[in-house]
């Protein structure tokens, strides 16, 4: 009976999960569509809150739902973008949508605090970043980094890493459409894709102590209504 519990206890648990994903994205539509307009082809941030709400599964008429109920929310969503520090050398930055934005730099403070991290001035964390297309593809049978190189081969790419079952692949954001449908095209299976900042030079360990810090900090940050995302300069290593 107690694992019956807690089967049902961590299915609760990843549908909570989906639910604050969903949210989030359904917010960004909504900010999206207000601030730009509900035409996709000439409102570049809605297209891309769009492409990902279908990616993360959000259904067809909570996207419909948030592009064109924008004008019933009397509610105000300010933008908030935080540059951090956190201890390590980590990097952080942090997007809101919010209507108080006294409530978001309290709660990211008490986060940070815990961390042992602080909010750092603008553009003091961001020039450490670059604004890219993101395209993860996964490596079948038959395709090549050539294959990739061959598809690609008219738009401005960036960098192609390949991994032992996907290929990496970086591109202008100018760019990033057109890419990947050359890619699906071709008949690649994308796994994921966005526009995104990407760190510049990555941190792959962290001792046990600051990395549990970090983790604490980041599901804070997830659970947290106001915050949209987190980008940071650590990515876990195998060895770590």
């Amino acid at each position: 009976m107690a694992r019956k519990h807690l089967i049902i206890a961590n299915i609760n648990k990843k549908q909570q999960a989906q639910a604050k994903i969903w949210q989030k994205l359904a917010r960004e539509i909504k900010a999206a569509a207000k601030i730009g307009g509900v035409n996709v082809d000439a409102n570049p941030r809605l297209k891309m809150a769009i492409d990902k709400a279908v990616q993360n599964g959000l259904s067809s008429e909570s996207i419909e739902r948030n592009l064109h109920g924008n004008k019933k929310d009397d509610a105000e969503l300010i933008n908030i973008e935080y540059e951090c520090y956190g201890p390590n050398g980590i990097q952080i930055i942090v997007k809101a949508l919010a209507d108080n934005t006294n409530r978001v730099a309290s709660n990211l403070r008490g986060f940070l605090s815990k961390l042992h991290g602080e909010i750092a001035k603008p553009n003091s964390v961001k020039i450490f970043f670059d604004n890219l297309g993101y395209i993860l593809v996964e490596k079948t049978n038959n395709l090549t980094i050539d294959d990739i190189m061959e598809y690609t081969i008219n738009n401005n790419i960036v960098d192609i890493n390949e991994f032992d079952n996907v290929f990496e692949i970086k591109t202008t954001p100018a760019d990033f459409y057109s890419a990947r449908d050359n890619l699906k095209n071709n008949k690649c299976i994308i796994l994921d894709s966005e526009i995104k900042l990407i760190a510049q030079n990555k941190i792959t360990k962290l001792d046990h102590d600051a990395k549990e810090r970090f983790n604490k900090f980041i599901s804070s940050c997830e659970e947290d209504d106001d915050i949209q995302w987190v980008v940071t300069n650590y990515e876990e290593s195998d060895e770590n």
